[in-house]
């Protein structure tokens, strides 16, 4: 067998690279959509400290704890998914399989650890 007939696509040729460019390029510009997302999260999980401002008004008993604890899932817990689901997106691209989907996945769970913090907040100052 030639080298000819393998540079060709002879019978013993490996079958052609996908293109994975597209999903490379828009996998890139999703995880950094999802940095910003996360930032934005973080910031409004820190807002979160005013859910204590009715506390001690006479009218309103108040876990600060539970509320320091909401703000701290809240404005630090979107990132365990972030990064853990960021990374595994890398990993994919680097062995070449599909990871456009993996931040759109993470989008969902990053905003319900949000969610879980705000209703710790919120709970603490009822």
């Amino acid at each position: 067998m030639s080298t000819s007939s393998l540079a060709a696509g002879g019978p013993g040729a490996p079958p052609p690279a996908k293109d994975r460019t597209a999903d490379v390029v828009i996998t890139i510009i999703e995880l950094l959509l999802l940095l910003a997302g996360g930032l934005l999260l973080s910031f409004a999980g820190l807002f979160l400290v005013f859910a204590s401002d009715s506390c001690g008004s006479g009218t309103t008993e108040c876990s600060t704890d539970l509320i320091a604890l909401g703000v701290a899932v809240a404005a630090g817990g979107p990132w365990v998914p972030i990064l853990g689901m960021g990374g595994w997106a890398v990993v994919r691209m680097v062995r070449g399989r599909s990871a456009w989907w993996v931040p759109l996945a993470t989008v969902p769970v990053a905003c319900l650890v949000f969610a879980l913090g705000a209703a710790l907040a919120f709970n603490g100052a009822s």
